[in-house]
């Protein structure tokens, strides 16, 4: 018995010492101002300190239905973060998330329910509480490895931006002087409009192999290749396009040949046709070789001018035919008499 009172004055003299203070039930135990458990001079309110290989403190509860809350609070009563475990019966889960975030064994840090959660599964949240509701903005899936990045949503790929938002989807700017926050490169989702947009007044480069193969350019004009986009186009493929089919139109019919039927049309004798040939090497109104060179072709407008040429075929032979039947008809005349 006498053992056991000195052992006790023992303690309660380390305490002191070490400036302890308990309560229980509003009553004083030890006076002081820190506590320690396994030290005498404990250097905060309380101090646990441990020599071995095992846990420090536990907090339990066993009810299934129930939780075990580590709140900690400031002045301000409403400003606190808590660190809570919940039973495995505890019902529901987050507000809008629920099938991924289930109390039931989740573990929550910070005010209200979260924002970070993990669940017995694996999957790791961290959350924004606005306007009465959390939304996701970090989410790992631990079966499939996937991270969500914005919204509430699943991850369905390796990492899956689902804002809730139509509209600003992902940016990337950089600190080049002139940059703001507004700036650099936007990738956006407008309801099922998708579109990758520099917001400077610069180029947006495509490539592959470490090598650009593709720009739009402020202007915008398209280049694909290394040559400077010529003035007035809007697309320059550099080594030419192969493709199946293609189909180029005309804005209206004065654009396409048929006025060489017209009443009106006065159609070049034959003469000067030569003429022009022998001065200049070319057709009336086909640019030249040299020009075809410098200037390249429109398509649509050549093929009309080549059919201006072959309508203009068309009558001098229906002119000649005319001239060869009234010689027929003239040669038939004379053999009769």
């Amino acid at each position: 018995m006498t053992k056991k009172i000195l052992l006790s004055a023992s303690i309660m003299m380390s305490a002191m010492i070490g400036n302890a203070q308990l309560y229980s039930s509003g009553n004083t135990v030890i006076a002081g101002t820190n506590v320690g458990i396994g030290t005498n001079t404990p250097t905060v309110k309380l101090h646990v300190k441990n020599t071995v290989s095992s846990e420090l403190l536990r907090l339990e509860n066993t009810l299934n239905t129930g939780f075990g809350k580590f709140t900690l609070y400031n002045d301000n009563a409403s400003n606190y973060a808590t660190f809570t475990k919940y039973g495995s019966a505890y019902a529901s889960g987050v507000a809008g998330f629920v099938s991924q975030y289930p109390f039931a064994n989740m573990l929550s840090f910070g005010n209200n329910n979260g924002p970070l959660f993990i669940s017995n599964s694996g999957a790791i949240g961290i959350s924004m509480y606005k306007a009465g509701a959390n939304v996701l903005k970090f989410n790992v899936n631990y079966n499939t490895g996937n991270v969500g990045l914005g919204g509430s949503a699943v991850p369905m790929s390796l990492v899956h931006i689902n804002s809730a938002v139509s509209g600003d989807t992902m940016r990337i700017t950089n600190s080049t002087s002139g940059h703001t926050a507004a700036d650099g490169l936007e990738l956006r989702t407008t309801g099922n409009v998708a579109s990758i947009m520099n917001r400077e007044s610069s180029t947006l480069e495509l490539g592959t192999n470490n090598a650009t193969v593709m720009k739009l350019n402020a202007a915008g004009t398209v280049l694909i290749g290394n040559t400077l986009t010529p003035a007035g186009y809007k697309l320059f493929v550099e080594q030419g396009i192969l493709t199946e089919k293609i189909k180029v139109s005309v804005k209206n019919t004065a654009e396409w040949s048929d006025y060489v039927f017209a009443n009106n049309y006065k159609l070049l004798p034959l003469t000067e046709v030569e003429s022009f040939i022998n001065s200049n090497s070319h057709l009336p109104g086909v640019p030249s070789a040299a020009e075809v060179v410098n200037d390249g072709i429109n398509v649509a407008t050549m093929d009309a001018k080549l059919l201006e040429k072959i309508e203009e075929l068309t009558l001098y032979i229906i002119d000649m035919n005319k001239r060869i039947e009234n010689l027929e008809n003239e040669n038939n005349a004379l053999k009769s008499k």
